[in-house]
């Protein structure tokens, strides 16, 4: 994945949260036990944490989430998504590694899980709130490939992530990505 690419998913997934109304906030997402509310507080605030990890942060270990809702999620969002980007095109940056709250990995690898989270989450906030769903291909298709890697056995079975949906291979690459993510397209 490229920083384009990188750009891309967080500009698509921005146009999708200020999109989201404010009578939507308590609707369901695809992310069981998550409404649109707490699904716009983890898109934000995570692009907030791996703006912190770019610069050398850690993680909150609590998982604390501000509100970032009010007084507009689409406004929050942009300035998250501002800071993110800013914070990995620092020079020097990807040759790092930086700190997740799973132990340290090199600054690429942090790039691609941020990646897969910002562009399956758009999904998720489109699907609830009634929005295009559609991922462009080659998104979708980075999003899938770094899934595959990261997506195994036994972090599924940690319950963080859903089993993979079966689906054909003749659908769209997005609703493959939902199904292996554990969504039902």
């Amino acid at each position: 994945m490229d920083s384009i690419q990188y750009r891309r998913a967080l500009l698509n997934t921005g146009r999708i949260v200020v999109g989201v109304r404010p009578e939507q906030l308590r609707l369901p997402t695809p992310c069981s036990d998550w409404d649109v509310r707490l699904l716009l507080n983890h898109i934000s605030g995570g692009n907030l944490m791996f703006a912190e990890v770019a610069r050398g942060g850690r993680p909150d270990p609590t998982g604390d989430m501000d509100d970032h809702t009010l007084p507009d999620p689409g406004t929050n969002y942009i300035a998250s998504a501002d800071s993110v980007l800013a914070a990995w095109a620092e020079p020097g940056v990807m040759e790092r590694k930086v700190h997740m709250s799973f132990g340290d990995i090199p600054a690429p690898a942090a790039v691609s899980i941020h990646f897969l989270d910002i562009v399956v989450h758009g999904w998720d906030l489109a699907r609830a709130t009634g929005q295009d769903a559609t991922i462009e291909p080659d998104l979708a298709e980075e999003a899938l490939d770094i899934s595959h890697g990261l997506l195994s056995p036994e972090l599924r079975a940690t319950g963080v992530f859903g089993a993979e949906i079966p689906i054909s291979e003749d659908n769209p690459l997005h609703d493959r990505l939902a199904a292996f993510m554990g969504r039902r397209p």
